[in-house]
């Protein structure tokens, strides 16, 4: 019998699925900001968050030594590019009330993981794997048909996540040093378009009173904090646990968005999603079954 999973894991997991799922209430306190200076802030607040976290952990110098090597930040504004994307799309269509469509794209990311794994890594699909990706991607080919429109935001999601995570597999930093690296390739443009915007008569600090001093100030929190729940819960959690409890965060965003911000949904769209769920289901069901196997 296989020993109990530690809470602490259990809760990290929670909270970091639970924050990314509700996120988009928190990106709505800012949409009068508009999205590129609240990108722009983010990139500047993770910053100036991670760092007294890296110093926390004893990670600092290896962090600083990490740095001296080219390979290290190339490869990091490769995949701090695609977060980038990741970030700004999120943000923007969260904005712009299509937080349904955000929902979209990670549902289907994990299972793009596997499909890019068997693509790109060689890796072997199971029957049940290859079922779960084809109910994904007729999902997909419903939702195009369902609204006449390709529905780029879930799709740009998807693949700007699941590309990143492709790239941050082949890097050797870990979770808090490599977000650190990935802000700092990005932060002279992110600090250079603030310093601009301002130049050009935009308010910077939105209304200037303290909701919204409090949101900016708190972007570098809610970046980090879910990363590090998902780095502690990923290194202690059985994998078939995990890849249950992070479907946690895209059915956080279809409730906000469809029960919070009545974000419209119909038949046609909801049938397209029954068949992106019906693949979720089997791949958490493979999952399971392959967990059960290797013990």
């Amino acid at each position: 019998m296989s020993p109990r999973p530690p809470k602490s894991a259990v809760l990290g997991a929670i909270i970091a699925f639970g924050f990314w799922g509700t996120l988009p209430v928190f990106w709505k306190q800012l949409s009068h900001l508009g999205a590129d200076l609240t990108l722009s802030h983010r990139v500047a607040w993770t910053m100036l968050t991670v760092l007294p976290l890296l110093a926390w952990r004893g990670e600092l110098s290896t962090w600083f030594e990490a740095l001296t090597k080219r390979s290290n930040l190339l490869a990091h504004a490769f995949s701090g590019l695609l977060l980038t994307i990741n970030w700004g799309t999120f943000i923007w269509a969260a904005n712009h009330d299509r937080i349904v469509d955000c929902s979209l794209g990670y549902f289907i990311n994990p299972l793009l993981n596997v499909f890019i794994g068997s693509l790109l890594l060689g890796e072997t699909l199971n029957l049940l794997q290859k079922v779960s990706i084809a109910c994904a991607a007729l999902g997909v080919v419903m939702q195009i048909v369902a609204l006449g429109s390709f529905p780029w935001i879930g799709v740009i999601l998807a693949l700007s996540m699941a590309f990143y995570g492709l790239a941050r597999r082949r890097s050797a930093l870990g979770s808090l040093s490599g977000l650190a690296t990935e802000t700092l390739v990005f932060l002279p443009v992110a600090a250079g378009y603030l310093i601009w915007s301002g130049a050009e008569g935009r308010e910077l600090w939105g209304r200037q009173d303290f909701h919204d001093l409090a949101c900016i100030g708190a972007l570098g929190i809610v970046t980090a904090i879910p990363l590090l729940g998902f780095a502690h819960a990923a290194r202690k959690l059985p994998f078939s646990l995990l890849g249950v409890l992070q479907f946690l965060a895209p059915t956080g965003q279809f409730l906000t968005g469809v029960f919070i911000y009545h974000e419209p949904f119909s038949m046609r769209s909801l049938a397209s999603f029954v068949c992106i769920w019906v693949g979720v289901v089997l791949f958490c069901v493979d999952l399971w079954r392959r967990e059960r196997a290797s013990r």
